[in-house]
This record gives C-alpha cells, structure tokens and sequence, in this order.
C-alpha cells in the first residue's frame, strides 16, 4: 500500500509542476472567438404533439430518470409499459384511451397470467397495473392528456 500512496504522490507532484504555456501574441486579426456553449440540461420529458403511448413511456423514462431513479427501476417500469404498448398499441393515441380499454389491458392475459397458463403473483399484476396507472396519472399532471382514464375500480388501490 506505501507503494501506492507514493505513486499519487509522484502523480501530484509531477501535476503540479508543469507551467502552462500562454498562445503566442500576433498582430493578425483572429477571428470571433467561439459564443460559450450551452449549459447541460436536463432531457424534456413532456413530447410534443399528438402523444402516444410510446411518446408517455419514453417521456415517463425520461422523467424518472431526471428524478434521479435508479437504472433498474427504469427498466423494470420500461419493461411494464412495454407490455402495455404491446397490448393496446404504441401508436394508440393517450386522448383516445378510455378507462373501458385500461380494464381491457388490466385483466389481459399478458397482465394476469405466465406463459404457462398459471395465475401470476397477484404483486406482478399490481406492478403491472400501477406503472401504467402511474405513468397516465403523470401525462395528466402535466397536461399532456386532459384526465388519466384510470378506472374507477382501480383508482381506489
């Protein structure tokens, strides 16, 4: 371990003694300097135009992302509404979701049950249910969709 902290050592010391150089002075004119660049920002969340069910899950993604969510939650609720675009469509229009077509999707077969036809862990449903209902719930706060069409069954949960 000496062996180390001598090395950053010698690394410090070598940073520190070098002497930065100034650009040499010319009579010519130089061009404009370069405008500064623009501080980083964060990624929109909110997509313009018609949104679609693609538009909410990447704007969603990007949302929790600015949130500072971790990359698994961000998965794993990409992978829910990956589902939900597989189901209803991802180039179904949110305006045109009804919460008659959210039920639809709730009680699917993809929601509810494994590829083998056994019932799935009534916490995947849920999962499932709330990412959706929480994404809708998000475009709706954010005046994307004028009212989240949840269910009246399923606001309650």
């Amino acid at each position: 371990m000496p062996r180390k902290k001598q090395t950053e050592e010698t690394q410090t010391e070598a940073t520190t003694t070098e002497i930065p150089t100034e650009a040499p002075v010319t009579t010519e004119t130089s061009p404009d300097p370069e405008p500064p660049k623009p501080k980083k920002t964060r990624k929109k969340a909110v997509p313009s135009g018609v949104a679609t069910l693609a538009d909410l899950a990447a704007a969603f993604a990007v949302q929790m992302e600015n949130d500072g969510k971790s990359n698994g939650t961000i998965a794993s609720y990409g992978m829910e509404l990956r589902l939900a675009q597989d189901e209803i469509g991802a180039e179904t229009a949110l305006a045109e979701l009804t919460p008659e077509r959210v039920t639809e999707f709730f009680n699917c077969k993809r929601v509810t049950r494994l590829r083998s036809g056994k019932q799935k862990s009534q916490l995947s449903i849920d999962k499932t249910r709330r990412v959706l209902r929480l994404a809708l719930v998000w475009a709706a706060e954010r005046g994307i969709i004028e009212k989240a069409p949840i269910p009246e069954s399923v606001e309650a949960k």
